[in-house]
């Protein structure tokens, strides 16, 4: 069997077949084998027949002294926790690192993010926030000790919780796993759809209830102007007792940008490529990544089913004769937004863009370092 999946296999040498063969053992074939079917020899295209604007407030609807504190009694008392998404490496900026690492006057993304959480200790000077850090094989250690060498921002250490996220194995297009340069059995991170399990199997979900955390903020690294416990967001969330708040924006005409929507009944996130052609411009959520959840609904989402997404990406691998090459590949993927048809109340909340989104994606142009750089400076943040 191990020969239908790694064709290489009898090419090995005998140590490395070994540590192969052990490695392969530990794999869900039969998932991965359905994975394959459903999402690239048999795939569906997306049932959008029906596809709603989702229901949102404005920051202008809010009694904002009382969201606020509601958000700050929750906050204070231990209730609320951060999770942050922080799995990936500057690699697009040219930034030798994890991409938390990357400064701005010497400002990491990290510490940027630390400072806001720190603000949010109580009158004796006790920070009750606890901190969870999503990060991946490719930059776990690296994290850690960029962490330590910066004392922790500050922040006590046993308000930090560091976890892995999970990984599944890319595929040749003829269903073949794939072989590192090392000749290990090749695994890539499970996307972003992946941070419920990993917050599950890591213990972090048993470990936030013992804490009494009972509301959790997420949000991505890379979000360079984000708002960590937003008062607004995270008091709309506590005062209205909903499973799910997300923060969303107005959307530039044409932007290549997900919109938070309703789809046959399920809330989610419709990819800009997939509305339905000429609406693109009704829809004016755009999703920013940054969510409210309640621990009711992570522990719904970890224990249901996510579907896979498929992404076809060039990865360097070892061919049927052991040389590297680098050639498409198939990558899959959960995205987190799937999880939302577990939510019984979700709510969305619309706020400006300036001062809530700048998103650092790459070294020039668009959503750069340069404009990252122009708006931590309009807003004071460096």
């Amino acid at each position: 069997m191990i020969e239908k999946w790694i064709p290489q296999y009898s090419q090995l040498e005998e140590s490395v077949a070994k540590n192969v063969k052990t490695q392969f053992a530990a794999l869900d074939i039969d998932t991965i084998q359905r994975v394959y079917e459903e999402t690239y020899v048999n795939k569906k295209e997306v049932d959008l027949s029906s596809v709603e604007e989702v229901p949102y407030v404005l920051k202008s609807d809010l009694d904002l002294n009382a969201v606020t504190e509601a958000a700050e009694t929750a906050i204070h008392n231990g209730e609320v926790a951060v999770v942050l998404l922080a799995g990936g490496q500057g690699t697009r900026l040219e930034h030798p690192g994890p991409k938390g690492t990357f400064s701005f006057d010497g400002v990491s993304l990290f510490e940027l993010q630390a400072r806001q959480i720190l603000n949010f200790k109580n009158t004796d000077g006790e920070l009750k926030v606890h901190w969870y850090i999503m990060t991946s094989d490719i930059n776990h250690e690296e994290t850690l000790e960029f962490f330590k060498k910066n004392n922790y921002f500050n922040v006590p250490e046993n308000n930090i919780h560091f976890f892995k996220q999970e990984h599944f194995p890319p595929l040749t297009k003829d269903g073949a796993l794939l072989l590192t340069e090392n000749q290990d059995i090749m695994l890539t991170p499970n996307g972003n759809g992946g941070i419920f399990s990993s917050l599950k199997n890591s213990g972090m979900l048993s470990e936030m209830e013992a804490n009494g955390v009972e509301h959790v903020f997420m949000n991505n690294v890379d979000n360079v102007v984000v708002k960590v416990l937003d008062p607004a967001l995270t008091g709309l969330h506590v005062t209205e007792n909903n499973d799910i708040t997300s923060k969303s924006i107005t959307p530039r005409a044409g932007e290549s940008v997900g919109r938070l929507a309703v789809m046959n009944g399920d809330k989610g996130v419709v990819e800009y490529t997939e509305l339905p052609a000429g609406s693109e411009d009704q829809f004016t959520n755009a999703n920013i990544g940054i969510h409210m959840y309640s621990m009711d609904f992570l522990n719904k989402a970890a224990a249901g089913e996510m579907p896979y997404h498929l992404a076809q990406k060039k990865l360097e691998h070892l061919d049927h004769d052991l040389n590297l090459v680098k050639e498409e590949v198939l990558k899959f993927e959960k995205f987190y937004f799937d999880a939302f048809k577990y939510a019984d109340k979700h709510n969305t909340l619309q706020v400006d863009r300036t001062g809530e989104f700048s998103p650092l994606k790459n070294k020039e142009g668009s959503d750069s370092i340069e404009t990252a750089f122009n708006d931590l400076t309009k807003e004071g943040l460096i």
